[in-house]
């Protein structure tokens, strides 16, 4: 009897799926801002290697540092 009521009731239904619906929200938003500061790292790493290698190497354009 005790189980028959237990499984009938769905007061925590609503709650529960709001729950749900907002862990797979976080963890698609973690995961993308993931994939985004990833590549936005190595954007600014490569960036630093070639201003170093064309600093290095003279090769970089007077231009560069006009205001």
């Amino acid at each position: 009897m005790f189980f028959q009521l237990l499984l009938n009731d769905e007061n925590g239904q609503g709650t529960t799926e709001y729950v749900l619906i907002l862990s797979a929200s976080l963890f698609a938003a973690v995961a993308m801002s993931r994939a985004i500061l990833k590549g936005l790292d190595q954007g600014v790493l490569r960036l630093g290697g070639e201003l170093e290698r064309d600093l290095k190497t003279g090769r970089s354009p007077l231009y560069v540092w006009k205001n």
